[in-house]
């Protein structure tokens, strides 16, 4: 045994640190990305240290952690978005690893995306855009705005960012982008269809759209972008007023037994190795913006990540509990 983990260390190396035998073993992954599963597959066969997944939602898995408080029972945290890992981080579950990232050759908003902190790391990115059925909006012109959703009230699909990360960093981007007593407004006047606005999942949204219940959904582009790829009527519309990033992001808990594998594994994720296996999925998450330089996305995907804004995970932390509680109260049955 012994021999097989000291063969694993010129490996680990590679990926900037060591993994040291006392801590070579199975890591715990609490993860909402189906590219988890490859890129678990892929390190892997590189490194012999296994990773068990725990794959939930993202609602779910956050409130796994919650419950879990000061005794984690994860080593990573991977997860869409970055305003709830920076909560974790305020409140001590993620540890900072400081330098963990320096031989990534992140994009220039993958750069960006790395918080002061370095508690978490983002791993790959998309954003929340308009999907449109262009066989159900009729006359009506295509939106190029959030504005233009009001002119299809009560026929546009969206997630409760309550039960989904992607719908709550889109929320508090969108907040950001226009204000918030305007963003409420303009929401107020455009999610009037209780049956579609609050839906559990990216799924029942695609089901919305693709079904014609709904015309428009404000939807994560990945997703959008796997619906064009099978020959769906769908397009995807970028706003106008701009889009904020939603990353995937990665952390280590403090409280964590194989640190040193788990960092391993984050730094596998940051290479075009790991970037290449995460392509592999089926599905959206596939449809991901590769953060390494020279990784090229899947299907149709536009490069235009260089526009999208970054959230300011601080404001959006601190505002968590007051903008889901609004959106339960208006939008959810």
């Amino acid at each position: 045994m012994k021999s097989v983990i000291l063969a694993v260390l010129s490996s680990a190396l590679m990926l900037g640190t060591a993994v040291r035998a006392s801590q070579a073993e199975t890591l715990v992954v609490y993860t909402a990305l189906d590219t988890a599963d490859a890129a678990a597959k892929a390190f892997t066969e590189k490194t012999g240290i296994d990773v068990n997944l725990v794959s939930l939602s993202t609602g779910e898995l956050l409130g796994k952690v919650s419950a879990e408080g000061n005794n984690p029972k994860f080593d990573i945290l991977w997860v869409e978005g970055s305003a709830v890992m920076s909560r974790l981080a305020q409140q001590g579950i993620l540890k900072p690893e400081h330098g963990l990232t320096t031989k990534a050759d992140y994009t220039a908003l993958g750069k960006k995306l790395v918080p002061g902190s370095e508690a978490f790391f983002p791993i790959s990115v998309s954003t929340t855009a308009i999907e449109v059925n262009t066989k159900k909006i009729g006359t009506l012109p295509l939106p190029t705005s959030w504005a233009d959703l009001q002119n299809f009230a009560g026929s546009v699909a969206a997630k409760d960012p309550n039960l989904s990360g992607p719908a709550f960093q889109w929320l508090s981007g969108y907040f950001q982008t226009v204000g918030v007593d305007k963003g409420q407004g303009q929401l107020e006047k455009t999610l009037t269809n209780k049956a579609l606005s609050g839906l559990q999942s990216g799924e029942t949204v695609n089901r919305a759209v693709i079904s014609g219940d709904a015309k428009i959904a404000i939807q994560q582009d990945s997703t959008i972008y796997d619906l064009i790829a099978k020959g769906e009527p769908i397009k995807v519309v970028y706003p106008s007023e701009g889009v904020t990033a939603l990353p995937s992001t990665a952390g280590v808990a403090t409280a964590s037994k194989h640190e040193e594998a788990a960092k391993a594994f984050i730094q596998f994720l940051l290479t075009t190795e790991g970037q290449k296996a995460m392509l592999t999925t089926d599905g959206g998450d596939g449809y991901f913006a590769p953060l390494i330089t020279g990784v090229k996305g899947n299907g149709a995907r536009v490069d235009n990540t260089a526009s999208w804004a970054i959230l300011d995970d601080d404001v959006a932390a601190k505002n968590e509990a007051a903008w889901k509680q609004w959106f339960r109260d208006q939008f959810v049955p």
